[in-house]
């Protein structure tokens, strides 16, 4: 008789808490799982966290998503081995696989009751008949349960048909939080996130990019393996994941050296370069270059900055905290804890408190600089709080490094103590050099002063370029003919001869101020105050007059937010009503009776999806974070998430898409909130208008002036051009039937269009549709120096 092992279901939670030791990495690494299935973006959301039940925390990727086949026989397989056959490589952008374990999927338990999975594949994971995947798992509810291969509830598994040309990817919902989040520890979990890839600034390939004096030792460095092809990878926070603004920016102005490492071949290379703020107050500073021997196995980079008199109090004292130190990023994802704020994996705090007072360097003196040594070098050693950068660890480049089952740094071994030897004697180079232009000023302190190089001697042929000139101007476009447009949604300028008197009260009133005794005289400025004055009163009356309507729109939008609280609810709600469904269905004895529950069933799924299709984009519209800051918003990104929010009609009508958008175009400057509102409107109309079995082409380019153009096409029915202009009147609706699903329309959603564009000085209106026959949207969103 064979015998196996019986798995209890309670591994699942022994694995999902011992896992990892925080929120960020549980997360991480399910945003790894969007990496390694080839997403250029990673986008993680939230909602309510403070309320555990109603909280919602989602990681959506435009990866290449998986197949109902690929989810039975690797997602709900614990701890495969798919990722450890063949080259170990991603199957579109050869990118190096960064789990290896099979359960980092598992991590999402420690945060979360419940897990939706929605998946979309593309032709490089899926083949003709195949389907995608839509998953409900109720961690519970299955360790409630005795055994993983004979449950009856909490797993629920459908295949879903692929609509053609729409975007691959796969959604996970993580719902009903174990425990509410304070918003310190959401502060925590965003930082961790927000760190979880490398700073842009040490991604600089030149000397104007790092603002450093001489080119730098490194280009780009080598953070992935990957190919040619690879468009890159990023993650977005949304929703509660307020990210804040990035002030590494505002601390470069600090530093004061760029310490590189380059290793390869068995030989490593250190370029250490003082920054141009540093230079413009020491001339004397320079780069140095030193070279040593070392292990041929290993193949890495570095790059860290050098702030000697950080602190962590002042304006930038929570940068020191959240972003001090030389972090570790193996395959461009951070590897925890080493570098964060009281972490000393290099023992930079320990020689900074009580070290040796000269560092013992092996180099090869004949490719290394000469710099004058002092045998108290390491008073001039600085805690590791001064220090801000990576090192860039690849699997290629590091073989032998091993990940410790939590996630959280590597397990220890002749590698792992290689690399450290190498990027400690970098920070040791540093302090080195600092002390010896600090002996070189005292010298020449005490030697009296004589003709030194100036900043400007310093700063010469560092690649940077002032030739004086002013950047051209663009080209005004024509002025657009008269539109029609809807008032209390139109651009209210004031009118030209209101705009100047107010321009001439302001000119008045500084000339006033000059000289008071003008203002006895009651000379031409006293009467250009008063004609100001008026105007602007004029105008502010004319806002007043407004206000019902936008108090009325402000209640709807208030009431509008409530009811996205209301079918967040709703959704909680339907996983008991499924559940019981279910377990009626198992319990009935009557075989119609079975069959017409399962009708129900079903409907009740559909309805659960439809409810989180429209909590998904109505919580990216009102959530604080799209309406706070305006941004330059990538115009792909937005237009899938739309397309996401259209899908059943899409399938419905068996409607072709055909997007042909850089995945790097961005708006102006705007709220993205807005971009989603504008793309709606016009791909909701798209679709109504579209035939059964139709096209949509939605393309976008940056025009020559540096504008974005968006154009939305379907070959449905043609728009009179002569005509078009009257669909951008309030109520006077494009579509004469009503759709079962979208509706007719108020005839609202172009003027809202309108008025979106028209507050970026922008344009739109109907053009010949260059796909055929048919009609055809163009959106022209200008640039901020546009006149």
């Amino acid at each position: 008789m064979t015998r196996g092992f019986i798995v209890d279901t309670h591994l699942l939670r022994e694995l999902g808490d011992l896992l990892v030791g925080r929120d960020s990495t549980a997360v991480l690494e399910l945003i790894k799982n969007g990496y390694d299935a080839d997403a250029a973006v990673v986008r993680v959301g939230a909602q309510q966290l403070d309320h555990a039940e109603l909280a919602v925390l989602t990681v959506e990727d435009d990866g290449n998503g998986m197949t109902l086949q690929r989810f039975e026989a690797a997602f709900l397989r614990i701890a495969g081995r798919d990722k450890e056959v063949g080259d170990r490589t991603s199957p579109r952008y050869q990118r190096a696989y960064t789990g290896q374990k099979g359960i980092g999927r598992l991590a999402s338990q420690k945060l979360a009751k419940r897990l939706d999975v929605s998946s979309r594949p593309n032709a490089h994971v899926a083949s003709a008949g195949e389907e995608g995947v839509h998953a409900a798992i109720d961690w519970e509810e299955i360790d409630r349960q005795d055994r993983l291969d004979m449950l009856e509830r909490g797993l629920e598994v459908s295949g879903t048909p692929i609509v053609g040309n729409l975007p691959s990817g796969t959604a996970l919902a993580l719902r009903g939080l174990k425990r509410p989040w304070t918003r310190a520890q959401i502060a925590s979990f965003v930082t961790e996130l927000q760190t979880a890839q490398p700073p842009a600034l040490l991604m600089g390939a030149d000397a104007d990019a790092l603002a450093l004096v001489g080119d730098p030792l490194i280009r780009t460095p080598h953070v992935r393996d990957a190919s040619m092809g690879d468009p890159g990878f990023s993650i977005q926070l949304a929703g509660d994941l307020d990210a804040g603004d990035d002030l590494w920016a505002t601390a470069a102005e600090s530093f004061s050296w760029c310490v590189e490492v380059d290793v390869e071949n068995g030989r490593v290379r250190y370029r250490i370069t003082p920054t141009r703020p540093f230079a413009q107050t020491e001339p004397l500073a320079r780069p140095y270059n030193f070279e040593a021997v070392v292990d041929p196995s290993l193949r890495f980079q570095a790059r860290f900055f050098v702030m000697p008199n950080a602190t962590a109090r002042g304006p930038l004292g929570g940068f020191t905290r959240a972003h001090s130190g030389i972090r570790v990023y193996l395959e461009g994802f951070r590897v925890l804890p080493y570098g964060e704020y009281g972490d000393d994996w290099l023992e930079i705090n320990r020689d900074y408190r009580g070290g040796a007072r000269y560092y013992t360097i092996d180099l090869d003196e004949d490719a290394s600089d000469p710099v004058d040594l002092d045998r108290r070098e390491a008073l001039n050693a600085i805690a590791s709080i001064g220090y801000y950068g990576a090192v860039f660890l690849t699997t290629s480049g590091a073989p032998d490094l091993q990940s410790l089952i939590n996630r959280e740094g590597f397990v220890p071994g002749a590698s792992f103590d290689a690399i450290r030897g190498i990027v400690q004697n970098g920070v040791r180079l540093s302090v080195r050099v600092r002390r010896s232009l600090h002996n070189l000023r005292q010298a020449l302190k005490e030697k009296g002063p004589g003709p030194a190089e100036s900043p400007d001697d310093q700063l010469s042929g560092a690649g940077g370029r002032d030739d004086g000139t002013a950047p051209a101007s663009p080209e005004a476009e024509p002025h657009p003919q008269p539109r029609a447009s809807y008032d209390l949604l139109a651009r209210r300028e004031p009118a030209a001869e209101a705009h100047q008197a107010m321009q001439s009260a302001a000119t008045a009133a500084e000339q006033l101020e000059r000289s008071p005794a003008a203002m006895r005289s009651g000379g031409p400025e006293v009467r250009a105050l008063v004609d100001g004055f008026r105007a602007a009163n004029s105008v502010l009356q004319d806002m007043r007059s407004i206000q019902p309507e936008l108090r009325t729109l402000a209640g709807v939008g208030l009431q509008l937010g409530a009811f996205v609280h209301d079918i967040n609810g709703m959704l909680a709600s339907t996983t008991t009503v499924r559940s019981l469904l279910r377990e009626a269905i198992v319990a009935s004895p009557d075989g119609q009776q079975r069959r017409e529950l399962q009708v129900i069933l079903r409907a009740a799924d559909e309805l659960a999806h439809v409810l989180a299709r429209q909590s998904s984009y109505l919580t990216d519209v009102l959530s604080t974070d799209p309406r706070r800051r305006r941004a330059r918003v990538l115009v792909r990104d937005r237009c899938e998430s739309v397309l996401r929010f259209l899908e059943a009609r899409l399938a419905g009508k068996k409607i072709a898409i055909h997007v042909d958008i850089p995945p790097d175009l961005k708006t102006p400057p705007m709220f993205p909130a807005e971009m989603t509102v504008l793309l709606t409107n016009l791909l909701t109309n798209a679709v109504k208008n579209a035939a059964d079995g139709g096209n949509i082409w939605i393309d976008a380019k940056e025009d020559l002036d540096g504008n974005t153009e968006i154009l939305i096409a379907n070959d449905g029915t043609k728009v009179d051009l002569a005509e078009a202009e009257r669909w951008f009147l309030p109520f006077e609706s494009t579509t004469t039937t009503v759709d079962e699903v979208l509706g007719q329309g108020l005839g609202l959603g172009l003027p809202i269009v309108r008025a979106i564009t028209d507050d970026y000085r922008g344009d739109v209106r109907f053009v010949a549709s260059p796909h055929g026959p048919g009609s055809a949207v163009r959106v022209l969103l200008t640039r901020k120096d546009r006149p």
